[in-house]
């Protein structure tokens, strides 16, 4: 007995061993493929990490040439033909990015951020407005488990920014839309008005938003519903104060329904804030504009005053004049750097440059003309009136 025990434990192993083996080739004989498939998975992997470190890298061409190594083992990456789509966009050929784009949407169709890569360089690049508005459109209905993870991650927050920002381009698509169409029709106009309404819906999500607001304004400004522009420029000015296209365009709507004295002032902060050894003619057109609104106002004034009999009410007189910003330097000849200069904005002695930014930013903040437009109304025609208690 003691001898069979041994002989048992001895042989019984051996033979398990010897069968597992048996499968085990059985198994590649059967599963062939299966069996390349992991190995390929296996280098592709390793390819597609070698891109990963040439992509940050900022080493463009050896990037291409791993992920396409690994792409070619390992077809199923999806982040590898993102990373590769995003590349060819830095070399400006979109064609090849959206075909990457588009295949690592097969493999993972819930893959956000590739698919508004897609959506923009599907309008912004190629004016293929409708393709890039299905894109959008399927981010806001994909749904997505969320998790909240205190302090190290939170899924909620990202997946409700990422549909604010899908509603916000889609808002964009519907504008270039309409302007592809190129005239005032009733097919621009509608795709304006779901351009505005695509701007509503980032607005619920994100209010205190600068290109949300302003571009919801400039929609609603082609649209000819003036009212809604108005405050939505105002809107966009409160964010920042020190971005000159909504001051611009804001002076522009109050030139169209004759308000000349709240244009100038907006134009006045807009020729402040341009930059204009970086944007020369920029400078020059505002200055144009600026130029004819103040001739048309003195015209305007002047028949006012021959009309009347009496000279036209003053703009300073009626407190509602933005105080013109004039920044001077007093040169102190002991400290020829300019260390210690002193620094004057409306007459107020300002420390150093963050006290004048901050003084300019809470100054130009204020969108003074924001009343005219709680009071403005529009008729059929949209011509303004206003609706002031005297």
């Amino acid at each position: 007995m003691r001898f069979l025990r041994k002989f048992f434990q001895k042989t019984i192993p051996k033979v398990v061993t010897f069968i597992l083996f048996l499968l085990f080739l059985l198994s590649i004989f059967v599963f062939w493929g299966w069996y390349v498939k992991q190995v390929n998975k296996i280098w592709g992997f390793y390819y597609v990490h070698e891109g990963d470190k040439a992509y940050r890298a900022h080493k463009l061409e050896k990037a291409i040439k791993n992920y396409k190594i690994g792409l070619e083992k390992y077809p199923e990456h999806s982040l590898a033909r993102c990373n590769l789509g995003n590349i060819y966009v830095k070399y400006e050929d979109y064609y090849s990015a959206v075909e990457q784009y588009e295949e690592a949407l097969k493999y993972d169709p819930k893959f956000i951020v590739c698919r508004m890569n897609l959506g923009i360089v599907s309008a912004e690049k190629l004016s293929d407005f409708d393709n890039a508005i299905r894109q959008y459109q399927t981010i806001i209905e994909t749904k997505r488990f969320t998790f909240h993870i205190p302090l190290i991650f939170d899924s909620v927050k990202s997946t409700k920014e990422n549909k604010t920002i899908a509603w916000y381009n889609m808002g964009l698509a519907y504008r270039g839309k309409s302007m592809l169409i190129g005239e005032k029709t009733q097919a621009s106009n509608e795709y304006l008005e779901k351009a505005v309404d695509a701007y509503k819906h980032a607005l619920k999500r994100k209010k205190k938003s600068y290109n949300i607001n302003y571009n919801y304004a400039l929609a609603n400004h082609l649209l000819g519903d003036y009212k809604e522009a108005g405050l939505g420029y105002c809107r966009a000015i409160e964010e920042a104060p020190m971005a000159f296209d909504a001051h611009y365009n804001l002076a522009i709507l109050l030139k169209k329904i004759g308000k000349l004295r709240e244009s100038q002032e907006e134009l006045e902060k807009a020729m402040l804030l341009v930059n204009s050894p970086q944007n020369p003619y920029i400078a020059k057109y505002i200055f144009d504009v600026y130029s004819s609104v103040v001739e048309k106002s003195t015209i305007e004034n002047e028949n006012q005053k021959s009309k009347r009999g009496i000279a036209p009410e003053s703009m300073v007189a009626e407190g509602k004049r933005t105080p013109h910003i004039v920044a001077e330097e007093i040169q102190n000849e002991d400290d020829p750097l300019g260390v210690n200069h002193i620094t004057y904005v409306n007459g107020k002695v300002v420390t150093d440059s963050e006290e004048a930014d901050k003084f300019l930013k809470e100054s130009f903040s204020k969108c003074t003309a924001k009343k005219v437009f709680e009071d403005y109304e529009e008729d059929d025609q949209f011509n303004g009136r206003y609706n002031r208690q005297f």
